[in-house]
């Protein structure tokens, strides 16, 4: 019998029914109930910082009903066992649930035999699939979210500071951003009338909600390019879409109307938001490294009605202050590449940054890049790019494997962006890739 134990949510806006949930005895099945929560955007919210195995949920509810709810988690969180309850006017609703992956459904009032019996199945599915070695680790993988991680701390470092082209590369890679695809990038603010203070009357917990909830809505509401949501509520918007730019550059309104479009979409959960929000658009620029240029732009146009100026700080990436200076250091050197290579060998089916390999070699990260190219005549980034690529070929000559599922075995956890960097080396997509190697045209 193992010994794991197995985390379980429960969601309800009925007090009373939760509170009877948590009165069962759990301790034979080996559960522990982490979270009980009113809602669905309150149970979305705390997914994001504890690991949940189980998720028993209700359909009626306010903001974010069951119903959605289940779509949202079988979507993100596919290891996930749900239980539905509902009452017998919800049947319908609960056998949709059970279309979008849930486990199983309960009619209330509850029967707790039943309900023991549900949770048995659920624990014995999870064990059965913890046994696959595959499907473990793209369970650990999207349990620690550590792409989504590494793309909020690019997003940041992108717009509050000049980021060299080297340091663009290496962590937009990471954090699976394509940038330099565009020619164009023009950033929009949008922002709460009384930023950057939490809006009067708005609880702790609820202005938490509300970040959440800002940068969920946009993954729904918005596809031009790439979106970060600060601490304080400050929604900024990354535009790559080249016609879009195009058409602002044309007619400035164009971006306004498609900025209202964004915000009627917000107005749905105009329960949760306090205070009205508004816009500033700055200037499209070339690069990548001038996008903080275009963010400067736009905060200064709140400047104008806002004396407070903003602190941005400037980070510049330290240099390399060490050099290749003899035989022995050249050789040393060489033996530190070879060992960065056979831990990239061993672990690029996962996310793994510059700092991860440069960890395990004993050696700072500047440095690491700087030897690798000065060693290889390659840079990092291109390396490990060309290494996954090649074992995505190999995958998609020689398996049946989906193309998102070759791109995850790979290190690649968002399929667009793997499709993207495929496309970008072999100059064909993966399916045509796929394709021509059934049909004998590419080696």
């Amino acid at each position: 019998m193992t010994n794991n134990r197995y985390n379980l949510m429960i969601v309800d806006d009925e007090y009373e029914i939760r509170q009877g949930l948590r009165s069962f005895d759990y301790s034979s099945y080996r559960i522990d109930v982490v979270a009980d929560c009113e809602n669905g955007l309150f149970a979305l919210q705390t997914m994001m910082n504890e690991q949940v195995d189980l998720l028993v949920t209700d359909i009626r509810m306010p903001l974010m009903d069951g119903l959605e709810l289940a779509e949202k988690v079988a979507a993100r969180y596919p290891h996930m066992k749900i239980i539905v309850l509902s009452g017998y006017d919800d049947f319908e609703y609960a056998r949709t649930c059970m279309k979008h992956g849930s486990l199983d459904y309960l009619l209330k009032p509850l029967d707790f035999g039943d309900y023991g019996k549900i949770l048995a199945k659920a624990v014995r599915l999870i064990e059965q699939e913890r046994v696959h070695e595959l499907q473990r680790a793209v369970w650990e993988r999207k349990a620690k979210l550590s792409v989504q991680h590494l793309r909020k701390r690019f997003l940041s470092d992108l717009l509050l500071t000049e980021m060299k082209e080297d340091a663009i590369e290496l962590e937009s890679s990471a954090a699976e951003i394509m940038l330099e695809e565009y020619n164009e990038y023009v950033v929009c603010l949008l922002r709460f009338t009384e930023y950057p203070k939490r809006p009067r009357g708005v609880r702790e917990k609820d202005w938490s909600l509300i970040l959440f909830t800002l940068d969920n809505l946009m993954q729904d509401l918005w596809d031009k390019g790439y979106h970060y949501v600060d601490s304080d509520g400050q929604c900024v918007l990354i535009w790559t879409d080249r016609a879009a730019i195009d058409g602002y550059k044309e007619d400035p309104q164009s971006l306004v109307v498609e900025l209202e479009q964004v915000i009627q979409g917000l107005k749905r959960f105009r329960g949760l938001f306090k205070s009205k929000l508004v816009y500033t658009i700055g200037t499209v620029v070339q690069q990548p490294n001038q996008i903080y240029r275009s963010y400067q732009e736009a905060t200064a146009l709140f400047r104008q009605d806002d004396s407070a100026s903003e602190d941005l700080q400037s980070i510049v990436a330290a240099e390399p202050q060490e050099a290749v200076r003899n035989a022995e250091q050249i050789n040393n050197g060489h033996r530190l590449i070879q060992e960065a290579k056979q831990f990239i060998d061993r672990n690029y089916d996962r996310t793994i940054t510059l700092e991860d390999v440069a960890e395990y070699v004993h050696l700072n990260a500047s440095y690491l890049s700087y030897l690798f190219k000065e060693l290889t005549g390659q840079k990092y980034i291109d390396y490990i790019t060309s290494f996954r690529i090649e074992k995505a070929k190999s995958l998609l000559k020689q398996t049946n494997h989906k193309v998102h599922e070759v791109g995850e075995m790979v290190g690649y956890e968002n399929p667009r962006y793997f499709t993207l960097v495929f496309k970008k080396y072999v100059q064909l997509s993966p399916l045509e890739y796929r394709n021509a190697a059934y049909a004998g045209e590419v080696p």
